[in-house]
């Protein structure tokens, strides 16, 4: 006897939590053995992970997920926010929407001010940013 097809189960939001059945066929399909450290999940608290991290562009589907122990997936998730940071810091940089560390000598964004005769001061903290 076969056991008869189940349809994939696909979140209708990023949001949406997989049932209980839907984290047993998981659980089954990966023989119980966490995805991250590969140890038999065995008495232990456990959750179901986006192999492909939602905030990294994965899916809410039941072929994106994989058991893990609690303490994995902590540490995987992370990982995951820590590597969409970069990502999302080395973007803003390319696309000079951040502000540069070191201004042109003498601008605005600088502590130091030239004056006229040539000498240099320190500019003067304005009252709003006191």
């Amino acid at each position: 006897m076969t056991a008869r097809s189940v349809p994939e189960w696909i979140g209708a939001t990023p949001d949406s939590v997989p049932p209980p059945r839907v984290k047993l066929r998981v659980f089954d399909a990966h023989k119980g053995i966490c995805h991250i450290c590969t140890v038999k999940i065995s008495g232990k608290a456990w959750d179901t992970d986006h192999v492909d991290a939602l905030i990294n562009k994965g899916e809410n589907r039941e072929s994106n997920l994989a058991p893990a122990h609690d303490a994995c997936h902590k540490i995987k998730t992370a990982s995951d926010v820590a590597e969409k940071s970069a990502i999302a810091s080395a973007r803003k940089k390319f696309l000079g929407l951040t502000k540069s560390k070191n201004p042109i000598p003498g601008s605005r964004g600088t502590k130091w001010r030239r004056r006229m005769d040539g000498t240099v001061e320190r500019r003067q903290q304005e009252a709003s940013n006191e």
